[in-house]
C-alpha cells in the first residue's frame, strides 16, 4: 500500500479542482504550492510574467510550509497547469525542496491543448533517482481514469 500525497500549483483554481478530486476519489492529503509573489490576474499578463521567468530561470520562492514527514511519503502526484509546454518554475521550485530519490512521482497536468511530454521530462532530470510515471492531461478525470492512472 503506497502513501501518497497529492502536490499542485493552480494560478487560476483549475487545477486546485482537479486536484481535489483525485484527492476525494483516493483518500490523499493535498499540498498547495503557493509561490510568495502573486501572479497577474490576467492570462496575458501571466504568461508575459511566466516568460521572464523561463528565459531568467527564475524561479520564484514558495510561502507554501514544508510537508510535514516529506520522507514518510512514496507516491506524490504532481499537478500543474502547462505553461509553454512544460511546468511552471513554481513547480521547479517545489522540486528542488525535496529529495525524490526512491519515489514515485505521477505528474497530472491541465492544459488548454498542450499535453505534459516535455514537463515530465523536465521531472525526470530535476528527480535523479526517482520513478517518474509519464504525465497525464488530466483537465477531466472520471473516477475509472484515476484508478486507472495510478494502477501499480
Amino acid at each position: 500500500m503506497h502513501k501518497t500525497i497529492i502536490a499542485f500549483f493552480s494560478k487560476s483554481g483549475h487545477t486546485k479542482a482537479v486536484a481535489e478530486k483525485i484527492s476525494q476519489e483516493i483518500n490523499a492529503p493535498l499540498h498547495e504550492i503557493i509561490t510568495e509573489k502573486k501572479y497577474p490576474s490576467t492570462y496575458i499578463m501571466t504568461i508575459l510574467e511566466s516568460r521572464k521567468e523561463f528565459k531568467r530561470n527564475d524561479k520564484p520562492s514558495l510561502s507554501s510550509p514544508n510537508i510535514e514527514d516529506f520522507a514518510s511519503y512514496d507516491r506524490i502526484l504532481l499537478g500543474f497547469p502547462v505553461w509553454f509546454f512544460t511546468c511552471p518554475m513554481a513547480v521547479v521550485s517545489f522540486l528542488e525542496r525535496y529529495d525524490f530519490a526512491g519515489k514515485e512521482i505521477y505528474p497530472f497536468c491541465t492544459s488548454g491543448g498542450s499535453n505534459c511530454v516535455k514537463a515530465t521530462a523536465k521531472i525526470r532530470e530535476l528527480c535523479p533517482g526517482a520513478k517518474v510515471y509519464d504525465g497525464i492531461k488530466a483537465n477531466s478525470l472520471n473516477s475509472t481514469e484515476i484508478q486507472e492512472w495510478l494502477k501499480d
